[in-house]
């Protein structure tokens, strides 16, 4: 049994994997000089075990091999509060973690003109749920802004996002991942600001003794 090299959404990252089973086929057209192949790859990590199926693409006046992963390959995981959002997000508001876990999907399967409009959407409807309809994103912003949920230089953050989800929408602007993963970062911030911390601190404002107030000493003879 063969060991190769494969990304394992587990483990994270590249990880030594048994090949389990293997397929090759091939196609060729000699009409245009073009060929080309196709591997398919049943794969078992020798870490975690997990099991996973890959196929490799090549043609011949293409330099760069196609590699695609099912399940597909995880290169972000989610941020460490994401499980204390899904058990905390206020009746109403559950939107936010159904909309996140569609723009991850989009992301791992390398549709980023998609997840780029997904996080657009997800903010807006965010500041929605919090102050009321606006009538426009910018609108939306000068108002979340003007009530303390964004500080100058998340309101300045929010622009860039503004203009890259307008432009993946009408400039045929198709941003490269590590776009997409700063405009995520970004958004993941704010919700973790406005959904996460503020459950927090009226949790732990709640645990917090009251401070007692000092007698006034009798005065001495």
């Amino acid at each position: 049994m063969s060991t190769k090299k494969a990304h394992c959404n587990v483990c994270g990252g590249d990880r030594n994997h048994d090949v389990l089973h293997s397929e090759l086929t091939t196609w060729e057209d000699r009409n245009q000089g073009v060929f080309g192949g196709d591997r398919y790859e049943t794969l078992k990590c020798c870490g975690c075990e997990a099991i996973k199926l890959r196929h490799v693409s090549s043609f011949s006046e293409d330099d760069t091999v196609s590699v695609t992963y099912f399940p597909p390959a995880v290169f972000r995981r989610h941020p460490e509060w994401f499980e204390d959002l899904c058990n905390e997000i206020p009746p109403g508001n559950e939107f936010v973690v159904s909309l996140l876990n569609e723009i991850y999907v989009a992301l791992h399967n390398n549709l980023t003109s998609l997840a780029t409009m997904g996080v657009r959407a997800l903010l807006e409807k965010v500041m929605i749920s919090q102050i009321g309809d606006q009538g426009s994103f910018f609108s939306h912003v000068k108002k979340f802004e003007e009530l303390g949920h964004l500080s100058k230089l998340q309101r300045a953050r929010l622009d860039v996002i503004l203009d890259a989800g307008h432009a993946a929408m009408h400039r045929i602007y198709s941003p490269n991942s590590s776009d997409v993963i700063t405009l995520l970062d970004i958004a993941e911030n704010i919700i973790e600001s406005v959904f996460v911390h503020d459950h927090r601190v009226e949790k732990l404002k709640k645990n917090v003794p009251i401070k007692q107030s000092k007698k006034a000493k009798p005065p001495s003879i």
